[in-house]
């Protein structure tokens, strides 16, 4: 009988925790992938002083140059600012200067509004 009621006692607690973290996962990935209103483009980025670290973006425009040390220089429409691709989100990926990408990132307003970046889709 104890034995019966530790095991469900068990089972409970995990599924418990799992609900709970697939939860959690479930709320950043919603939350993540619905930038702030209006943190759309380079000058809302640029321009918005109510834009704190680590508000998520989603930007569409070109990777126009590379700066070095994992940095490059992003343009949209709107104008330019610096974000930062660690290698292995660009690991495989052929990104030229006229080639059309998506970058989800967030924002790092102590590095002068770079851009860190978690996602990198090439548009087609």
């Amino acid at each position: 009988m104890k034995k019966r009621h530790l095991l469900f006692t068990l089972i409970l607690a995990c599924s418990s925790t799992l609900a709970l973290a697939n939860d959690q996962a479930a709320n950043y990935q919603d939350e993540f992938s619905k930038p702030v209103d209006g943190i759309n483009s380079v000058e809302s980025v640029l321009n918005a002083s109510a834009v704190i670290d680590d508000t998520p973006i989603l930007l569409t425009g070109y990777l126009i140059e590379p700066l070095g040390k994992e940095v490059y220089v992003f343009k949209d429409n709107t104008g330019s600012l610096n974000v930062k691709i660690d290698g292995d989100k660009m690991s495989g990926l052929q990104v030229k200067p006229n080639d059309k990408v998506t970058i989800k990132g967030e924002v790092n307003k102590e590095d002068n509004y770079i851009i860190y970046v978690d996602n990198v889709i090439i548009d087609k």
